[in-house]
């Protein structure tokens, strides 16, 4: 279950600003804050023009799953951050596979990242494919997703009111693309809705 703690309020403030840098192209603008769901702050991101879910699990590993419209083209924005995964190297590939509740396994093509000393994988879905439709579906309408890479489990997590957060990252997608004057057309919602140490850091050699 997603924990807020004062110490996981402190994390939450140094990944989201970590985060943020991820898609910097000059200065670093403030991240502002839209609304919290339960366990999921929902957040608007300057830099790269979208809106986020984010949610703190055990053993502190971070999820976000909104959008990202640099230059944009709008794409569906997933990333999990795990300070364990040391090995992970940025820019590197990994094939991981995802399950949400019972539904057929995701086989994801995840790219290596390391921002701000927290090493995490991420993989952008173009947000007007049916992929990214059914991924969405399947986020909001289970109630759990389970995360492997080559046998070693990464982490379980729940799901507990993932609908409603999804809900509010298009609300506030749509509210920012309403504030720049977007036309119906421009609109992607518009027609949708081992060992010790090696179970820590699956992804060391």
């Amino acid at each position: 279950m997603a924990r807020r703690t004062q110490i996981s309020n402190v994390l939450l403030s140094t990944l989201a600003a970590g985060f943020l840098a991820l898609n910097v192209n000059g200065a670093v603008a403030q991240t502002i804050d839209w609304k919290t769901v339960g366990g999921w702050d929902i957040s608007f991101y300057p830099n790269s023009e979208g809106c986020q879910a984010f949610a703190l699990f055990e053993e502190d590993t971070a999820f976000f799953i909104g959008f990202d419209n640099t230059d944009n083209v709008l794409a569906l924005d997933v990333t999990l951050l795990d300070q364990r995964w040391g090995s992970i190297q940025d820019g590197k590939q990994y094939s991981v596979t995802l399950n949400f509740g019972n539904e057929t396994p995701w086989t994801l093509e995840m790219d290596g990242i390391q921002t701000d000393g927290y090493p995490g994988l991420n993989i952008m879905i173009d947000a007007s494919s049916d992929e990214a439709d059914l991924f969405i579906d399947e986020f909001q309408r289970e109630t759990r997703m389970v995360w492997n890479f080559q046998g070693s489990e990464l982490g379980r997590y729940t799901l507990r009111g993932s609908r409603r957060a999804f809900d509010e990252v298009i609300t506030c997608q749509r509210s920012y693309f309403d504030a720049l004057g977007a036309s119906q057309g421009s609109d992607p919602f518009a027609t949708s809705g081992n060992s010790k140490n090696k179970s820590k850091d699956p992804f060391a050699d």
